[in-house]
């Protein structure tokens, strides 16, 4: 179902009350009497579950299908949870699920992980078997049935039995994270599914049309070549569905009524794997300087995803962010092939000079964190300059924008938390530059990072509305080929 941004929070109280419907028919019923406890699964349960449209709501299913006691639960409810992919909380738990103690549970996760090709079970598998290429021709222990489905899993994900693929594929994967995918490939949506999508009316948002895009430059127009710039190269084309973006950065304002709603009514849409009694209050919300029409800052990667799925919305895409900064010619910068300083919000503005030398920049930024005689960092966005082709605003300079787009894998990006470590790759991509930014950091296909949970003063959040992933999947009935979609 697709539903306007504004009527989200009612299919969300709809399916919880579908949840406490499930919850009070599981405690009246005996999981002793097998016949009339499966009767319950199967014919009550099961058709109420299919009910549930809103993918928070869902991941109370999701957390069910990996917890509940009673095997015969968590393996009936992997059908609800396939019918979410490539929902990033559905995927996780399938691959949680392959290493479920009950082979009743763990062979039908790994029959959906081989079925959709769910590259993130690759690790779990490996833990079982070890190296897939070896064990091809020499099946060492555990040598039952669930190494052969395990290895049937293998094959069926990397979409072949020839060794000298495997260990291509398998070389692939443990260099980028993920297998080789296309981004230029066209998804044949149904065209229903499209226009219904078209239809609907998103204030504040802009609609950007699907189709082709250029994503990147080509070594020779990168117009600064003073940062680490070598992974917005080689140019490529890319194809996304239709999606609305934020016309204008979330403000101090809208930001701080979500965290109010956080204060009143708990982590309802946060991320499921947040740091516990995470703080989502902005850390610019005591300085005065930080105005409520400025664009949002201090806030990080945990922050913004959960604001976005506050307002029923999503954070972009890397490939989803550059193509409305861009437009459809692939202009260097949203008005055009060259700089104009005139037109944003970066270093030189704090104090109205060129940066024309990396050491003016660090004197002018480092002179700037000091000076409380500035009366602002961000401006307001009431009288704009920097507008796309699109007719998106403030892409560039003011404060850098976060994606849900992962670092190195540019796929859907999973913050991991353990204690105070981070996984290497455990990045999400940034964009945009900010007030603090050189020029060489703000042309869009710059793609800089920064761990999830870092909250500084530059960091913001625009939105988009998208078709849900899982209902592209769905209308397709395969799996998506396109890897630039989530």
């Amino acid at each position: 179902m697709l539903c306007k941004t504004a009527e989200h929070l009612d299919l969300y109280n709809k399916d919880i009350d579908i949840l406490s419907e499930v919850e009070q028919l599981m405690e009246q019923t005996s999981p002793k009497c097998a016949e009339e406890f499966r009767d319950l699964i199967d014919h009550k349960i099961l058709p109420l579950l299919h009910k549930v449209e809103h993918p928070v709501a869902a991941e109370n299913i999701f957390g069910m299908c990996m917890s509940h006691p009673i095997a015969y639960v968590r393996y009936k409810l992997i059908e609800v949870v396939e019918n979410w992919i490539p929902y990033f909380s559905a995927v996780e738990t399938i691959v949680n699920l392959t290493l479920d103690p009950d082979d009743l549970v763990s062979f039908r996760a790994m029959e959906v992980c081989g079925k959709y090709r769910i590259e993130e079970a690759i690790p779990n598998l490996s833990k079982i078997i070890g190296d897939v290429t070896e064990k091809l021709h020499f099946p060492n222990k555990p040598v039952g049935l669930g190494a052969q489905k395990v290895l049937e899993t293998f094959l069926d994900i990397f979409g072949t039995k020839s060794e000298e693929e495997l260990r291509m594929l398998k070389h692939y994967f443990q260099t980028y994270g993920v297998l080789l995918g296309n981004y230029d490939f066209e998804e044949k949506i149904p065209t229903e599914l499209l226009e219904e999508f078209e239809r609907i009316e998103e204030e504040g948002m802009v609609f950007i049309p699907g189709g082709f895009f250029e994503y990147g430059l080509n070594e020779n127009e990168v117009p600064y070549k003073t940062f680490n710039w070598n992974d917005s190269v080689p140019k490529m084309k890319v194809w996304l569905p239709p999606f609305f973006i934020d016309k204008y950065p979330v403000t101090n304002k809208e930001y701080d009524e979500f965290t109010d709603f956080i204060e009143e009514n708990g982590h309802i849409f946060c991320h499921p794997n947040e740091p516990e009694g995470k703080e989502h209050r902005r850390n610019t919300y005591w300085d005065p300087r930080y105005k409520p029409d400025h664009p949002v800052t201090g806030i990080d990667f945990y922050d913004a995803f959960a604001f976005a799925r506050w307002k029923g919305k999503e954070l972009p895409t890397e490939f989803q962010w550059e193509k409305a900064a861009r437009g459809p010619e692939g202009l260097i910068w949203p008005w055009g092939n060259s700089f104009d300083p005139t037109k944003v919000r970066y270093s030189g503005s704090l104090y109205g000079t060129n940066i024309d030398s990396l050491d003016e920049w660090r004197k002018t930024i480092l002179k700037a964190h000091q000076d409380t005689s500035l009366d602002s960092y961000t401006i307001s966005l009431k009288n704009p300059t920097n507008i796309s082709f699109y007719g998106v605003v403030d892409m560039v300079g003011n404060t850098w924008e976060w994606t849900r787009s992962d670092f190195k894998t540019r796929r859907m990006f999973h913050p991991v938390w353990e204690s105070t470590q981070t996984k290497a790759n455990a990045f999400a991509v940034l964009k945009g530059g900010s007030f603090y930014s050189h020029p060489g950091l703000m042309f869009p296909s710059y793609r800089a990072k920064d761990i999830p949970f870092c909250r500084h003063n530059e960091m913001g959040i625009r939105c988009v509305k998208n078709i849900p992933v899982y209902l592209i999947q769905r209308a397709l009935k395969k799996p998506i080929t396109n890897k630039a979609i989530y």
